[in-house]
């Protein structure tokens, strides 16, 4: 992409600021070698631009199998000159769980029975449209404009890539799935409509074994778990053994409404990456934040949020346009102004472009489209939004339900919370427990069967007139408990040690009131509880966890 350097790159003969020319042999030498082979007479002190760097090493991953080879039918480096990563990639995520066995139902404006999902393997179990329950299966097959934003997102969670040739799988790219569909005739998705398709699952995930619900999407009206039907048939499922997961919105001033203000819906938020290959997210995606109306902090999780690959829905004008670009894309120079003059009435260019004769011209102009309108193939395009983020962590947690189908909600939370890692730097209040990190929970599961805690923590025993905390931590060797009902002494109450690194401590019945605490491991590094959804900032890039003794 000409980016206004006065640089030429070597190898892509683009425009750059600055070439590089010092190698780390060691750890570049195969990237060395790659550029190379395909470019004989090239030398490290021609220089390379960084992009071509990323080329080549995609190309030296796709080798290794890190991700499938693509064929000649697809374009890996995108006409907005940088290559967007597949999800699985950039979340290292193992991809020896595919979410096999696990069916997971969306709630969504509506679907379309994408390829991705369909035609190498039907994995779509059930598709019911809640607005108008007798549309047959075949109204799905046909692309409707509703039918865009819930395709997007089961595509984003468990596409099979089967029409990018493997290269944009989903991570749960072998979950079944059921689809239901809630937007009106008027374009609207009321809460009726939400509230029948959560009472659908109710009634039925039994007989198609749904065990993740994903809702991309949220009531208009910001109400309180104890008012909101979508909060309280979330719970119900929720009680069934079913995990629900909630995308927060995208406005950074906005309140967190149903479901995703519920207190055990997992509430996900959106971070980016920059989709930099090998890059650890390190900023935040303007996701809504904040205190619930019932005092939750949410979100809970962070995932990828944009530079998100995802389909262009069939038959629409944005498809028939970047299957158009692409092939300009491909044309030969000397064919290039005729097949302009053949499709200008399905893209977008300023009338000046068919005015000029100059090649280049106008291949930058085609690229300046493509790149505006995020297309990355004819059939590819890639979006943002924490509509996107959500379906991600349903991915993951399906890769968890596959390696074991009996973890339970609350244990899938924990695993998820207790793993995440927060990005240095940025309150705690907006990133919750901090980002996803998918392998790592997935160890977590292999490593042990899971030991559920005696009760969730804290637990108030009247009979005993005590409080008993768990916390579970295998590799400890020393927690305490600490809190403004002891002065926050570091090592005064100490906890005990049991089986499957559970640890426990009772302590006596406070008087009525608001109380703060946490644990502090190996008198090094302090840590909220987990189990308790209620907390706030501490002041110090983290949450103390509430107790209210009522």
């Amino acid at each position: 992409m000409n980016n206004g350097g006065n640089i030429t790159c070597p190898l892509c003969t683009d425009k750059v600021d600055k070439l590089l020319y010092r190698f780390h042999v060691e750890s570049e030498r195969k990237v060395i070698a790659k550029i190379k082979e395909q470019n004989p007479g090239w030398t490290e002190n021609d220089g390379i631009c960084s992009r071509c760097v990323d080329y080549y090493n995609t190309a030296i991953l796709m080798e290794k199998g890190v991700f499938p080879s693509i064929g000649p039918h697809f374009s890996v480096k995108s006409a907005d000159d940088f290559i967007i990563l597949p999800t699985a990639l950039r979340l290292d995520a193992d991809p020896g769980y595919t979410g096999k066995g696990v069916t997971i139902c969306f709630i969504d404006s509506g679907f379309y029975l994408h390829p991705d999902l369909v035609s190498y393997e039907n994995r779509v179990k059930k598709i019911v449209d809640i607005n108008s329950p007798m549309n047959p299966r075949e109204y799905f097959s046909t692309p409707h404009q509703e039918s865009w934003h819930g395709t997007m997102t089961t595509v984003v969670c468990a596409g099979d890539g089967y029409i990018s040739n493997g290269l944009y799988k989903g991570i749960a790219s072998d979950a079944e799935l059921v689809l239901l569909k809630v937007q009106n005739e008027s374009g609207k998705i009321p809460t009726e409509n939400i509230v029948k398709a959560l009472q659908w699952v109710l009634e039925n995930h039994i007989l198609y074994n749904i065990k993740i619900v994903n809702m991309s999407l949220g009531d208009d009206e910001d109400l309180s778990l104890r008012s909101s039907r979508v909060d309280q048939l979330a719970e119900k499922l929720i009680a069934k053994g079913i995990i629900v997961v909630a995308a927060v919105g995208n406005d950074e001033y906005g309140s967190i409404k149903p479901p995703a203000n519920a207190l055990n819906v997992i509430a996900v938020g959106g971070v980016d990456d920059d989709n930099l290959l090998g890059s650890v997210a390190g900023k935040l995606y303007h996701s809504s934040f904040g205190k619930t109306m019932d005092a939750l902090m949410k979100p809970e999780l962070m995932a990828h949020a944009i530079w998100i690959a995802a389909p262009i829905l069939p038959g629409t004008k944005e498809q028939e346009e970047a299957e158009a670009l692409y092939k300009l894309v491909n044309t030969p120079d000397y064919e290039l102004k005729p097949a302009l003059a053949e499709i200008v009435n399905k893209i977008i260019l300023d009338a000046c472009v068919l005015e000029r004769d100059d090649v280049s011209f106008i291949r930058d102009a085609v690229k300046q489209r493509i790149q505006a309108a995020k297309y990355i193939s004819a059939n590819y395009m890639h979006v943002d939004g924490t509509s996107f983020a959500a379906p991600i962590v349903s991915s993951i947690i399906a890769q968890l339900l596959e390696a074991n189908p009996n973890l339970t909600p609350a244990y899938i939370r924990e695993l998820l919370f207790s793993t995440a890692r927060r990005i240095d730097g940025i309150p705690a209040e907006k990133q919750g427990f901090g980002v996803i990190q998918a392998r790592k929970a997935l160890l977590k599961v292999l490593k042990r069967e899971p030991v559920m805690k005696e009760h969730p923590s804290p637990f108030i025993n009247f009979s005993k007139k005590t409080i008993e905390f768990y916390i579970q931590n295998d590799c400890a060797a020393q927690i305490a408990l600490a809190g403004n009902f002891n002065e926050w002494a570091k090592c005064e109450l100490l906890m005990e040690p049991g089986r499957n690194g559970i640890w426990k401590i009772g302590i006596p019945l406070l008087p009525p009131g608001l109380y703060q605490y946490k644990f502090y491991i190996d008198e090094s590094r302090w840590m909220e509880d987990v189990d308790n959804p209620y907390r706030e900032p501490d002041g110090f890039s983290g949450f103390n966890s509430i107790l209210v003794i009522d």
